[in-house]
């Protein structure tokens, strides 16, 4: 972190400051303006009912006296009751009587006919003027035309000085926080420069391990949900198999086309099963069950298993087992599912042309790297980022979730797992798998069932 950085994060605290302040002063005058307005809302309302009587009753003499108390209110000034034409009829201050205002707030209540609001600066006063009409009605009539719709407004005035200086006040206040605040960042980021970098990676491990914990939330949710779904869709899919059964022992070969269409049903049904099986094995919380375990002999019987659900596939397996890796203190029937899984992906992607599948093995550090390498089709670079992710897949069948299992199964064994690829050249698969000579060095305790 150099010091044009550091005067760059400088100069951004400093507009970050002003823009800060600027929010706030415009927070505060808006409160305070919003405070002013309903204290003018209700004065104006309590007047014009106050002198509703007095009017009523052609004690105008009460109504000058009523204005009059109201104006020696703290920072109440030029309450006013004009006509409709803006004549100046009774005031607070006796001097303005019989004069035209020069108010636009009045001007503009008396032209819409509706509450008006506005700052004004009259004679040497900022006054915030509220102006309210008083409409014309029936009981009315007796004093006035019954065809006029205004009769008058009622004006109050309220001064705005002292609340400026207030909000002045806190402005400057602000500014000068602001300048200690912004003196107290730069002194800080030169103090701190050496520990910048240790900051940004712990900045960088804070937000991986946010993401991760939001994607960990959300798998939590789908699986909760698939789980649920499948297992209202096992029962079913038993119950349809268990007919097909029934009709195909009655049926015993007498009509071929029924048969062989019944054999089509199993074979969607053990599909469909299929699925429902992957959707609870990602969604159920397994705990692991450690043994110790030769990663050799588990890759040789996942290649017999998914030899022989292959027999048809044109595809040479080559196999480069290094004799130094030991046992692993690993879950093996777990740990023989991703390897079943990744030699059927492989097995998929070379399916049209054949090709070669490759199981290499070697001991690095303490960790036992398989690299599982395949020439089928290839996997898109915009996909990579996304291969491991549950329910996404680029088959014309299948749900997307083997390797969202097999990445689940290798994260809780504390390993890794990376994918690399060529569209038209192969894909590979590299896991590491951490060698523990106890159980002790698990770090997540939580997975451990038992220890063979």
């Amino acid at each position: 972190m150099n010091n044009r950085l550091i005067l760059f994060l400088a100069l951004i605290s400093l507009v970050f400051l002003i823009v800060l302040n600027f929010v706030n002063n415009k927070f505060y005058r808006q409160q305070a303006l919003d405070m002013q307005k309903e204290k003018a809302m209700i004065l104006v309302s309590t007047i014009a009912k106050s002198l509703d009587l007095p009017m009523n009753d052609g004690e105008m003499a009460t109504v000058q006296e009523m204005l009059q108390a109201v104006g020696q209110l703290p920072h109440f000034k030029r309450i006013h009751l004009t006509d409709e034409t803006g004549l100046i009829r009774y005031s607070s201050n006796p001097w303005q009587i019989n004069t035209v205002t020069g108010s636009d707030v009045i001007k503009q209540a008396i032209r819409e006919k509706k509450v008006s609001e506005g700052f004004e600066y009259r004679d040497k006063d900022y006054i915030f003027t509220l102006a309210m009409p008083i409409l014309n009605e029936h009981r009315c009539y007796s004093c006035h035309d019954d065809k006029k719709a205004l009769l008058g407004i009622l004006r109050v005035g309220i001064d705005w000085t002292p609340i400026q200086a207030t909000l002045s006040g806190l402005l400057w206040r602000d500014v000068i926080v602001s300048v200690y605040f912004f003196i107290t960042i730069v002194i800080l980021s030169f103090l701190f420069q050496r520990l910048y970098s240790n900051a940004q990676k712990s900045y960088l491990h804070l937000k991986q391990a946010q993401e991760q914990l939001i994607k960990a939330e959300k798998m939590a949710a789908i699986g909760q949900m698939a789980a649920a779904i499948s297992h209202d869709l096992r029962n079913p899919l038993t119950g349809i198999k268990m007919a097909t059964y029934y009709l195909a022992s009655k049926l015993n070969n007498a009509q071929p086309e029924i048969t062989n269409i019944l054999k089509d049903i199993e074979l969607e049904i053990d599909y469909a099963s299929n699925v429902v099986t992957n959707i609870l094995t990602y969604s159920r919380p397994t705990e692991l069950i450690y043994t110790r375990a030769d990663i050799h002999k588990l890759i040789e019987d996942s290649l017999h298993f998914v030899a022989l659900q292959n027999k048809d596939d044109n595809v040479k397996v080559v196999t480069e087992f290094d004799p130094a890796v030991p046992e692993v203190l690993i879950d093996a029937k777990q740990v023989k599912q991703v390897i079943i899984n990744l030699f059927a992906n492989a097995m998929q992607a070379m399916a049209q042309s054949g090709g070669t599948l490759t199981i290499r093995t070697r001991l690095q550090d303490k960790t036992v790297v398989i690299i599982i390498s395949d020439t089928g089709v290839g996997v898109e670079r915009k996909n990579l980022d996304r291969i491991f992710a549950p329910f996404f897949t680029t088959k014309a069948r299948g749900v997307g979730l083997g390797l969202a299992i097999v990445h689940n199964i290798i994260r809780k064994h504390d390993g890794s797992i990376d994918v690399s690829s060529i569209v038209g050249t192969g894909t590979s698969f590299t896991v590491r798998l951490p060698i523990r000579s106890d159980v002790s060095e698990v770090k997540d305790v939580r997975n451990i069932k038992e220890i063979g």
